[in-house]
């Protein structure tokens, strides 16, 4: 359930967002962008074409080129025309889901959520807009290097203040740190912005020539290009992340007791993570290598992995070979090569007393260790064939009692402080998490 406190502050984002884009409106027809209409609707077209067409990263994050049309508007119009062409064409925002899954738009998206990322959008151009004209940004004026503070400004303020404003609602739901989250979130951003810039900049120098208009579109066709070559890697990636997933529910199917066992380790890896102040890089690889530490047991016998009882000697050397198989599977793929180490070392222990290759202390990273933390926790919670899971407050106990024999001593420690504060408990079956504006 949402927090009463996070719903004000999404209706005063929207109400603030949508006063922001009708203030755009009027300022923007004082200017009278229409007079050179060839290059307004060129630049209107752009915006659809661009922000229809993302990119998908992840299920729940995708990039798109907008911000490239969206900045030369900035500088042949005005702040107020970028932000008013990017309001107003809101309702044609029809953005295609994954693949067999529909698209986004106005009408089948939670309103809620679409007037909250307009808003968000509403305010920041707004905003960043007052930052460019404080800074003496003139529109059409785009000489050099008399541009470079103005638009300099408007991109940084736009990034700052959309970070902010979405992030600033995850921390009101507690689902966040605020720093060095905000960092993290700016950081990721700037590459793709750095690109864009010139690309704007050069987009609006073409459009300033008797035949800018048809040189500007010649221009984006190896943009397009460029996007489609993008999205065939993208696409290669995921295929190849269904497999391995395909992989690891065929896992699931051969070993009922640690059903879902991958999942709930990636959970709890995170937010350990997180409470550590790892960086968002490290937490996705960790994510990633907690998804698929075990998928090596797909290469263990049934009988051994489903054994009732007490493992002999042969066996038990034959169940260790799993984290070997697990590299062997991802070793040959590119994308998961960061993360050979989490699958091969995630039975290792602080003292050297783990396998396969009895690391001791510092020799593997402080993401391994997170996630030995995870997968034992799950394992001493959960139903197994051979004992029933125990407590999470025994799990606590026997993580403080191993600190710096089988756990890394830091990890042990805010790992059993996390559950017994109750936020590392293990999910309830059915449990749905509330999805939040983004």
């Amino acid at each position: 359930m949402m927090r009463k406190l996070t719903t004000w502050y999404i209706w005063l984002v929207i109400l603030l967002g949508m006063a922001a884009g009708g203030y755009s409106i009027a300022a923007s027809a004082l200017s009278r962008p229409w007079s050179r209409p060839g290059v307004l609707i060129s630049l209107i077209i752009l915006c659809i074409l661009c922000r229809c067409l993302p990119l998908y990263i992840r299920p729940d994050c995708t990039i798109d080129i907008s911000f490239i049309s969206i900045l030369t508007t900035v500088l042949l119009f005005g702040p107020e025309t970028a932000t008013a062409i990017v309001f107003l064409t809101t309702p044609l925002e029809i953005i295609p889901r994954e693949e067999g899954e529909g698209h986004y738009h106005i009408f089948n998206t939670d309103p809620v959520k679409t007037f909250f990322n307009a808003g968000n959008r509403n305010l920041s151009f707004t905003l960043a807009g007052l930052a460019y004209r404080a800074a003496g940004g003139i529109p059409g004026n785009i000489d050099l290097p008399g541009v470079l503070l103005p638009g300099l400004c408007f991109i940084f303020c736009s990034i700052l203040l959309n970070s902010f404003i979405l992030l600033f609602m995850f921390l009101l739901e507690r689902k966040v740190t605020f720093y060095p989250t905000i960092l993290q979130m700016f950081v990721g951003l700037l590459p793709s912005i750095f690109c864009c810039t010139p690309m704007a900049y050069f987009l609006a120098i073409l459009m300033r020539l008797p035949s800018g208009t048809w040189l500007a579109l010649l221009f984006m066709l190896p943009l397009l290009l460029a996007r489609y070559s993008l999205q065939l890697y993208l696409t290669g990636t995921r295929q190849q992340f269904s497999i391995l997933k395909a992989l690891t529910a065929a896992l699931d199917a051969k070993d009922t007791y640690t059903e879902g066992h991958s999942a709930r380790v990636a959970q709890y890896a995170t937010l350990i993570a997180q409470e550590m102040g790892l960086s968002q890089k490290r937490v996705n690889r960790l994510q990633n290598g907690a998804v698929f530490h075990d998928i090596g047991k797909i290469g263990i016998p049934d009988a051994i992995l489903q054994k009732p009882g007490r493992l002999t000697d042969a066996e038990r050397l034959e169940i260790q070979q799993h984290p070997i198989i697990g590299v062997d599977i991802l070793k040959n793929i590119d994308a998961y090569r960061d993360i050979l180490d989490l699958v091969r070392h995630h039975h290792e222990r602080y003292d050297g007393g783990g396998y396969p290759d009895g690391t001791v202390g510092e020799q593997i990273s402080l993401e391994v260790y997170i996630l030995g933390a995870a997968d034992a926790y799950d394992a001493i919670t959960s139903d197994r064939p051979y004992c029933k899971g125990r407590s999470p407050e025994v799990a606590a106990r026997i993580l403080r009692e191993e600190a710096g024999k089988q756990f890394h001593p830091q990890v042990a420690m805010v790992a059993a402080a996390m559950i017994e504060d109750g936020r590392l408990a293990p999910p309830s079956a059915g449990t749905k998490q509330e999805e939040l504006p983004c």
